[in-house]
C-alpha cells in the first residue's frame, strides 16, 4: 500500500568542514551538518524502510576510514550477493536460509548473555557459492577489561574485540589466523571488521563483508 508523507526539500549549504556520516569520510555517505529549508510539499511514495545498519559515531576513530561501509551496508550487501549468484553456483540449496539470517529482526543483546554462546559455524558465500562448515568452538570472554570474542577450533578463526553499540548489535573489531597460529588483531594484515546480531532465543550472528563487497561471511552461533 502506498502511503502519503511530507518529504523536506532541502538545500545543502556549500563549503562546510563540520560532517556527520553513516559512513566513511569520502565513501559517499556524507551530508553537511547545515542545511536551508526550502518547501514542503506532500508526495505519493513508495513504502520504505532504511536497510543500512546503524554504527555509532563514538567509535570513529577506533574503526578505520576504509571499513566504516563494511559495517554500514553488512547486510544490504551481503542479501545483493546473495541475489547474484550464478546460477551453476555450489550450495543454492541453501540460498533460502541463508537470506533467512540475514533478513532477521535483531533483538537486545547483552554483554553477558554473550559470554554464554560456545558454538560457532561458518557460511562463506561467493560467486563461488554458498559454503557451510559445521560448528567448533568458540567463547566470549573479558580482557583487559573488554569483551573479547575467539574461535578456538577449526582450521580458520577469527578473534577480537567487541564494542557496544545499539541495544540489537555490537562491533567486532579483530583479526584472522589459521590453525593454531598466533591470534591477529584490528591493526595488523590480517584486519577483520564485523558485525554482531542476536536474531533469536539462542542465536546470534557475526557478518563480515569482504573489503570488495563482493563476499561475505556470517558466523552463526549457539549456546
Amino acid at each position: 500500500m502506498k502511503t502519503i508523507f511530507p518529504i523536506l526539500i532541502i538545500l545543502l549549504s556549500c563549503g562546510l568542514n563540520s560532517f556527520a556520516q553513516s559512513g566513511a569520510l569520502g565513501y559517499g555517505y556524507n551530508y553537511t551538518d547545515s542545511v536551508e529549508v526550502v518547501e514542503v510539499i506532500e508526495v505519493d511514495a513508495i513504502e520504505a524502510v532504511d536497510s543500512l545498519d546503524y554504527v555509532d559515531y563514538s567509535l570513529y576513530g577506533i574503526i578505520k576510514n576504509r571499513d566504516w561501509d563494511r559495517l554500514v551496508l553488512d547486510r544490504e550487501q551481503a542479501l545483493s550477493v546473495l541475489d547474484n549468484l550464478p546460477s551453476d553456483a555450489y550450495g543454492l540449496n541453501e540460498k533460502a536460509s541463508v537470506r533467512k539470517l540475514l533478513m532477521a529482526k535483531n533483538l537486545k543483546i547483552t554483554n553477558q548473555e554473550l559470554l554464554t554462546y560456545r558454538k560457532v559455524r561458518s557460511i562463506q558465500v561467493s560467486r563461488m557459492g554458498i559454503f557451510s562448515y559445521p560448528y567448533f568452538s568458540c567463547r566470549f570472554k573479558k580482557k583487559d577489561g573488554k569483551l573479547f570474542f575467539e574461535k578456538i577450533s577449526g582450521s580458520q578463526r577469527k578473534s577480537g574485540y567487541v564494542y557496544d553499540n545499539k541495544p540489537d548489535s555490537k562491533v567486532f573489531l579483530g583479526g584472522w589466523s589459521v590453525n593454531n597460529d598466533p591470534q591477529t588483531t584490528y591493526d595488523s594484515e590480517n584486519s577483520e571488521p564485523g558485525m554482531i546480531y542476536k536474531i533469536g532465543p539462542n542465536k546470534v550472528i557475526m557478518v563480515f563483508l569482504a573489503p570488495d563487497e563482493q563476499s561475505f561471511e556470517i558466523y552463526e552461533l549457539i549456546k
